[in-house]
Order: C-alpha cells, then structure tokens, then sequence
C-alpha cells in the first residue's frame, strides 16, 4: 500500500510511520497484518457504541480481539477506507487524526438507517497509539471518534444511550 503520510525525516520517524501504515492498512480490510502489528495482548480505550438496546463498551483485549473487531465494524458496507488528515509521533507514541470515507452496502446492519445502499458516509476521529519499547508492536490502542456525526451522517434523529 502506498504511504498517504507525509515523509518521515529520522529513523525512529519512519519506524513510526511503518506502524501507522500497518493500522491503517488493517482498518482498510488487510487483517492479516494484525499479529504483526500489534502485541498479543493489548488495552483499548474507545467510545461506547450505542445499539437499538442501549450502548455498549467495546472490550477488546488481545490483538486477535482487535482483528476480529475490524472485521465487524467493516461488515455492511461497499466501501470502507481510512484516509489520515494528519499524524505525529514521539518516541513509542503516535497520534492520527483520520476521515472515514464508507458507502453503504446492501447487507448494513450495525445500526438502523434509512440510508440506500450505495450512499456515502463519512466521520472522523483521533487515534492515539501507544506502542511496547522493546517489540515496537502496539500496545495500547485510544480512539476517540465523532460518534454524533457519524449518527446524523447515517439519517439517525435519535440514539439510545
């Protein structure tokens, strides 16, 4: 996959840009990089994700977790990409602020919308990686995404919390 991140200038630098394209390209459907991506066991800290039931906190403690959730959250749609407006990274600690650039697919089921099939969707967010100094793999994942917009992207008028 061709880098859409702005050149690195140092060797850690790069070793950080490696990463970065590792968990894009898993959250761009490439799952198969998960293992080396990610340590085997890790921590997430995320949003609740609200469900016609109520919210639901999103456990995920491994990396075959986090694969297994990439795979759920890609389910539904025809078109499902990650596009990064802009990154940094410091030490064992990168930071990317993304647009998710999706159309809707005939199977959609994560939540109810009154959307057709082949309707764009877009939203954005902050991850912010923590990665292990001695694998470089990472270990904690924090991700803070426009939930809101995302809802009144998909025609929501309400959200059961």
């Amino acid at each position: 996959m061709a880098s859409n991140i702005p050149n690195a200038n140092d060797g850690n630098q790069k070793k950080l840009e490696n990463v970065l394209n590792n968990y894009l390209s898993i959250w761009n459907g490439d799952v198969s990089r998960v293992n080396s991506t990610f340590a085997p066991v890790l921590s997430f800290h995320g949003d609740r994700f609200p469900t016609s039931n109520g919210s639901r906190l999103i456990e995920i403690g491994t990396a075959d977790e986090f694969g297994a959730f990439v795979k759920s959250s890609r389910t539904g749609w025809d078109k499902y990409e990650f596009k990064v407006h802009a990154w940094t990274g410091y030490e064992n600690q990168i930071a990317v602020r993304w647009k998710l650039e999706a159309v809707v697919g005939a199977n959609f089921t994560i939540v109810p919308t009154t959307l057709k099939q082949g309707t764009p969707v877009t939203y954005n967010g902050t991850d912010f990686l923590i990665l292990d100094q001695c694998t470089g793999l990472i270990k904690e994942i924090n991700i803070a995404q426009d939930l809101i917009s995302f809802f009144h992207n998909l025609g929501l008028t309400g959200v059961t919390v």
